[in-house]
């Protein structure tokens, strides 16, 4: 038997005689109150973890959490599992689906990251997603006007400010972390920051790594030829690979982008014997010459070497 002492309703310390196993029920009950913030009086995300509770393993962590805390085991599987992988709790936040943060900056120690892994929704606690050191990440670089970047990767882009930010590629998806842009604290959010320059960057290299140009009600042609020239692009032919294909455009001097790879797709799906071509007419485009085949198509490739931006069609008998 163990003897304690409890404070009573009429705040008079009163001893206590409990068996070991109580006591253990008692300090859970306790540990588990003062994880989530019960009677508080603050009103906080659904999962709330304390300065103190940093300390806390991950199997002490698991028997606190129950329904009062909105949390189930099964949604911290992952975490649990991957406890001391940084990487894998980092990869799951950027290259996952869903990806979502209660988080609010007066309590940076609260909330978590909400994500979809494997068809079921998972969180990190906050204070447990790692933080990546963006100064030894590879700057995204065009090479001979082609940028490829590896899909599932990380690397290093260097705002206007001067300060280095990491950003996630993932299925074409190019920007700033999830696992870090979510957490930034007290970051301004004005049309001069940094944010909203990444914002605006990383809209037109995830609308041309998936295929689309950027659309102009949303991007200047400026804003769209200085996104370029910064990872390397310059005007004339050039491509770009993220994870979502292969695709290719034209960069005009005034910012003006001509999505080749979907003209490429519209003209070889063409049937120009039923437009009133006949089999044998030749096209020359983006440099080079396509015949009519005896199907009433042309077969251009993407991995072409064009040296011009001119399309020429043959003159149709009318």
């Amino acid at each position: 038997m163990i003897n304690t002492a409890f404070t009573g309703a009429t705040g008079l310390r009163q001893p206590l005689l409990h068996t070991k196993k109580t006591n253990k029920l008692a300090r859970q009950r306790a540990a588990l109150q003062f994880l989530s913030g019960a009677g508080s009086g603050k009103s906080r995300d659904s999962f709330t973890i304390s300065s103190e509770a940093r300390k806390f393993s991950r199997e002490r962590i698991a028997a606190l959490v129950d329904k009062s805390a909105n949390v189930s085991r099964e949604e911290l599987s992952y975490y649990f599992a991957n406890y001391n992988n940084s990487r894998a709790i980092l990869d799951a936040i950027n290259f996952s689906e869903g990806v979502s943060c209660g988080y609010n900056p007066a309590f940076k120690d609260y909330g978590v990251m909400r994500f979809h892994y494997n068809g079921s929704r998972q969180i990190i606690p906050n204070y447990a997603v790692p933080k990546m050191s963006a100064g030894a990440l590879p700057e995204m670089r065009a090479v001979n006007n082609t940028l490829v970047l590896d899909d599932k990767s990380y690397y290093a882009w260097t705002a206007p400010s001067g300060r280095r930010y990491s950003w996630a590629v993932f299925s074409g998806y190019i920007g700033w972390a999830s696992s870090e842009s979510m957490l930034a604290e007290d970051m301004d959010r004005g049309e001069n920051s940094d944010r909203w320059k990444m914002s605006k960057a990383g809209g037109i290299l995830t609308a041309l790594a998936q295929g689309r140009e950027p659309w102009e009600g949303l991007y200047s042609r400026k804003e769209a030829l200085a996104t370029c020239e910064k990872v390397g692009i310059k005007p004339g032919f050039f491509s770009i690979d993220a994870g979502a294909g292969k695709h290719t455009y034209i960069l005009r001097e005034s910012g003006e982008i001509i999505n080749v790879s979907k003209d490429i797709a519209r003209w070889n799906n063409m049937n120009w014997i039923e437009v009133g071509y006949k089999e044998g007419d030749t096209f020359s485009i983006y440099g080079n010459e396509y015949a009519v085949d005896s199907s009433g198509h042309i077969h251009i490739s993407p991995d072409d070497t064009f040296t011009s931006t001119d399309v020429k069609f043959a003159r149709r008998d009318m």
